[in-house]
């Protein structure tokens, strides 16, 4: 299946429910309003699905009281619309996200484990709203803060920690060993098994409006995957999704339900199509129709049939091991899960031995068991990782292996938490490398569904996502000049024998020549099509003050050596090349040796 549309109809899931609740997990306090808000005031958001009727189903439950509490929730300017009244302009249309209901979720996470969630989270709504009617009462506190989501604790900086009385180390920014393992309390406070059980204490604790935050978070990705099933857009974008930690049972690495795996399920479940097709005139009318022969010996007809998406690529960009999605499809050979991340002793979530050490690598490790599907593939990185490395094994070890695989369609988590002057502090990239990873995935022309995930950096996250909108709605164009890669050695395109990719990467190529000579067509066509780059000017708007000091969408790269070398890269190379080789030797699935 490829892209049927040109320009790429571009769906954004959003709502004022989904920023409010999104910003109140512990880790991001704060960040989902900074990254929309700052998408809207750089005209990326088309709002007029909010428009419509309430009797339009296809327009959901949204309405216009809707839109007004969005545009409130972005912080909009009140004497301006908004939006820019250019009529070509590009903009991603809005969706507001349905949230899931406990079936849905249970449709991959344990019901005990919903049902704990539910539970916890009525527990302390029941107790924050008490403190916080005492505090009415006694005058500190308005009345009215006790009605919206809005009112809830939450933070427009990326520095911002919990303060809820919560455990506090949700605010370390570094995950526990594992969702269920020993208590790291100082032993003055007390764990609850039940929490401890479902991975709730540590970095997932609970908190005031959890369960409406899983149901919108997990609704919101799903309701991207829906709209590109049923044809509705090409590429869907869902920034407060990706929360690819959480496993069936249990909460882990800040991510208490894991949406991305709930979405390509949605992605794959089995719906109704509607095909055009031929078939023979009956007998009598074919005699009258030109003898019977040419076209009047057939009609067109329409048929109704169910089908289901038979392959999904998931690639998985976060500084840290995709362990949760990996696990979801390990035994699945219609999702391959590829996940391009940090590795070393200790750093979360890579604490497994290997089960069979004489024949597999440590789970997440290059050499790490592909599963029983024969479809989960690691590329781990080293300290310093830069936009060279990133660009290298995209171009050498990714795009091949995509190809090979031939997925009908694409979910890529975009985690940042790899940029320099992330607080990780482990990789080195800038905006361009996310840039340049997207570009590479959009050209291979398959509907794909876009989530964000880590990044500790509030207003990072929202420079790079906004620019990676920018893109996906052909509204990029680097200013600097600059090719995207970093200052590190040239990227070289590596290729094997017996395997296909040099035809594969001139067809590759050439598509990419065409989609740059047809960009510049349209930038002479559309004179007044507006820009965006990494020189862009943050807009004046409420967090405007937060982009000191350089005010702009940019996000550079440090001074961090990469320590990638080119024997690691070999060892990719060999590594992958198996993988490669087994897949183009096998049209139904595979196993790696």
């Amino acid at each position: 299946m490829s892209l049927v549309t040109s320009p790429s109809r571009v769906a954004y899931i959003l709502s004022s429910d989904l920023i409010n609740y999104s910003d109140l997990l512990p880790s991001n306090q704060g960040r989902s309003s900074l990254v929309h808000s700052l998408a809207y005031h750089l005209d990326l958001l088309d709002l007029s699905m909010l428009d419509r009727d309430e009797s339009d189903t296809e327009a959901g439950p949204s309405t216009v009281f809707e839109k007004q509490m969005l545009l409130t929730a972005l912080n909009a300017d009140p004497l301006s619309s908004g939006q820019s009244e250019c009529g070509n302009r590009r903009r991603a249309l809005v969706y507001p996200p349905k949230p899931a209901t406990s079936q849905q979720l249970s449709s991959y996470h344990q019901e005990s484990f919903v049902r704990q969630l539910s539970k916890l989270s009525d527990a302390e709504d029941v107790e924050h709203h008490s403190k916080r009617r005492k505090q009415a009462h006694s005058g500190s506190l308005s009345s009215t803060t006790l009605r919206t989501p809005s009112s809830l604790p939450s933070s427009s900086s990326s520095s911002s920690c919990a303060d809820d009385g919560s455990d506090q180390e949700s605010g370390n920014l570094r995950p526990s060993s594992s969702a269920s393992g020993p208590s790291r309390s100082s032993g003055h406070k007390r764990i609850n098994p039940e929490r401890n059980q479902f991975g709730l204490t540590h970095d997932c604790p609970p908190f005031q409006g959890l369960s409406h935050h899983v149901s919108l978070i997990a609704g919101a990705s799903m309701t991207a995957a829906e709209l590109l099933a049923a044809g509705r857009a090409d590429i869907a974008i869902c920034w407060d999704g990706g929360r690819h930690h959480a496993k069936k049972d249990s909460a882990s690495g800040f991510c208490y339900v894991n949406d991305v795996v709930l979405a390509i399920l949605a992605l794959r479940k089995p719906r109704k199509v509607t095909v055009t097709t031929t078939a023979p005139r009956e007998e009598g009318l074919v005699e009258k129709v030109k003898g019977g022969k040419g076209e009047g010996s057939e009609k067109v007809v329409k048929k109704t049939m169910m089908k289901r998406i038979d392959r999904v690529l998931y690639l998985d960009l976060d500084l840290h091991w995709g362990d949760g999605v990996e696990e979801a499809f390990q035994t699945s050979p219609n999702v391959l899960t590829l996940s391009i991340h940090h590795f070393a002793p200790g750093f979360f979530p890579c604490y497994t031995p290997s089960s069979d050490a004489a024949k597999y690598g440590a789970p997440g490790s290059i050499n790490a068991d592909t599963g029983k599907g024969g479809t989960s593939f690691n590329i781990a990185l080293n300290l310093g990782t830069s936009d060279d490395s990133l660009e290298r094994v995209m171009m050498n070890t990714v795009e091949p292996l995509v190809q090979v695989w031939g997925a009908e369609m694409v979910v890529v988590q975009c985690g940042v938490d790899g940029l320099a002057g992330d607080p990780m502090a482990v990789w080195n990239l800038s905006a361009r490398a996310y840039v340049k990873a997207i570009q590479r995935v959009l050209g291979w022309k398959k509907p794909t569904l876009l989530l964000g995930g880590g990044g500790y950096n509030s207003e990072s996250a929202a420079r790079v996502w906004t620019l990676l909108t920018a893109v996906c709605l052909n509204r990029f164009h680097d200013q600097t000049g600059k090719d995207g890669i970093g200052n590190g050695l040239a990227v070289k395109r590596t290729t094997h024998e017996n395997v296909p990719i040099p035809l594969i990467e001139q067809k590759r190529q050439q598509q990419t020549d065409s989609n740059e000579n047809q960009m510049e067509r349209n930038k002479k066509e559309e004179p007044s099509l507006d820009r965006i780059g990494y020189e862009t000017l943050i807009p004046d708007h409420k967090y405007w003050p937060n982009y000191d000091p350089e005010y702009t969408l940019d996000v550079p790269s440090g001074e961090m050596i990469d320590q990638n070398d080119q024997a690691h890269f070999e060892v990719i190379d060999r590594v992958f090349f198996k993988h490669i080789k087994n897949m183009s030797c096998s049209s139904t699935g595979f196993k790696s040796k």
